[in-house]
């Protein structure tokens, strides 16, 4: 198996990393497919409720991306790891014992909050360990391990809930991250560049990545981007249990094929994405999305709504396959942590918005299979922000991975 063969020639800590994603977003997995649910069908939230917790994953990781990011830069990639694996165990077990929104909602800042410093530290320490023209591979078995553990985590996740209650899958969840934690103090070392002089965590210090204008633009539609795919974790679940009649356990089986396509596909995809002009792939993904997005306006059972997953997790594909690598070789040396911390604020922020919208408009419609379209328009238009993208970076900086290595390059598009 290619990442198999990928692993042999990366360096042992990268090989912890994609273990620990492992085991880490079996807990993901194992949980978020159903919290809307648990929201809507246990707690009795209304649908802005609902929406309102979840949106409060994005208040809270907005800071902490950024915080997290920083102190990976001046304190060290291990230390920030540790801290937030080690806490967000404790405030998923919190989940259990909460009834209440008031309670919810401040269980769900404090989660994001812990949580999100792990990934801008994850991410500066591959772009420590891995050379610039194999970090799309890199990132691609990351998101790989990650879709692994997605796979066994609705499994699990739907034998629990048919066989307990969703309630007692954080304790599942809380063991699990405090396996990561154990892996990744045992086996983890320190990867920050000695020789590097970082600056002091202050705001200036934040502001001053957005003055790199590709950069922020880059940023921007990667928002958009989350913005209407953050609705497979907030929208869909209610849409297709409320409207479509689809069981809660099977939800879980929805994330588990995209999870498996992911596996099978994303690095054979990358393989060949690295080929095409930069902005053209990543124009490519969001439309191929953005369509099986609006096509969920014609579902009308589990396997038409499994067929639109499809189309989507095609677009998902395309997309990821770059865009960690993109943001890691815009990054200075002495700013990867702040570069990843920034770029996941952006991103949480359409996340966030995202959450609110579409679980608003969702409460708002009579008809609410019309969200769809409307989400799918908004990932459609917006791509035009891709064409000035391309003029920002240049032909140079737009180039393909592959021209990096060997001088060959694919027009997919003018993009």
């Amino acid at each position: 198996m290619m990442v198999l063969d990928d692993l042999k020639t990366f360096p042992r800590t990268f090989k912890v990393l994609v273990a620990s994603a492992l085991i880490e977003n079996m807990a993901f997995g194992l949980i978020m497919p159903y919290l809307t649910l648990y929201m809507l069908n246990d707690l009795m939230f209304k649908e802005w409720a609902a929406g309102a917790v979840l949106a409060a994953y994005t208040i809270a990781a907005m800071p902490s991306m950024v915080l997290g990011g920083m102190l990976a830069d001046k304190v060290g990639r291990r230390p920030v790891l540790l801290a937030s694996l080690g806490l967000m165990s404790l405030t998923i077990l919190m989940y259990f014992f909460v009834r209440s929104f008031e309670a919810l909602f401040v269980l769900a800042l404090a989660d994001s909050f812990v949580g999100s410093m792990y990934m801008p530290a994850a991410n500066a320490m591959i772009a420590d360990t891995i050379k610039p023209s194999d970090r799309p591979r890199a990132y691609s078995a990351i998101r790989i391990a990650w879709n692994v553990g997605i796979i066994f985590g609705p499994v699990l996740g739907a034998m629990i809930v048919a066989a307990y209650s969703i309630r007692i899958l954080f304790v599942f969840g809380a063991a699990i991250l405090a396996c990561a934690f154990v892996m990744n103090f045992i086996f983890i070392r320190e990867t920050k560049p000695e020789k590097v002089e970082t600056d002091r965590i202050t705001f200036r210090s934040v502001l001053s990545v957005s003055t790199d204008r590709p950069f922020l633009l880059l940023c921007a539609m990667s928002a958009v981007f989350w913005f209407f795919f953050s609705q497979w974790m907030s929208v869909l679940p209610a849409y297709a249990n409320g409207v479509l009649g689809v069981e809660e356990y099977k939800f879980g089986l929805l994330f588990a094929v995209s999870a498996l396509m992911t596996v099978l596909f994303q690095l054979w995809i990358t393989s060949q994405m690295v080929k095409y002009r930069r902005t053209a792939v990543l124009t490519a993904g969001q439309l191929i999305a953005a369509v099986g997005f609006a096509l969920i306006f014609f579902a009308t059972d589990f396997y038409t709504l499994m067929a639109c997953i499809v189309i989507i997790t095609i677009g998902e594909l395309f997309y990821m396959s770059i865009i960690s690598a993109i943001i890691a070789d815009m990054a200075p040396e002495a700013k990867r942590g702040i570069y990843m911390g920034f770029s996941g604020l952006i991103q949480m922020l359409g996340s966030g918005l995202g959450f609110i919208f579409g679980m608003t408009l969702l409460g708002a419609v009579e008809d609410k299979a019309i969200v769809w379209l409307v989400f799918g328009a908004i990932g459609i238009v917006s791509c035009v922000g891709y064409y000035f993208l391309a003029i920002l970076l240049g032909p140079d900086r737009n180039m393909s991975s592959k021209k990096e290595n060997d001088g060959e390059v694919k027009p997919m598009s003018s993009l």
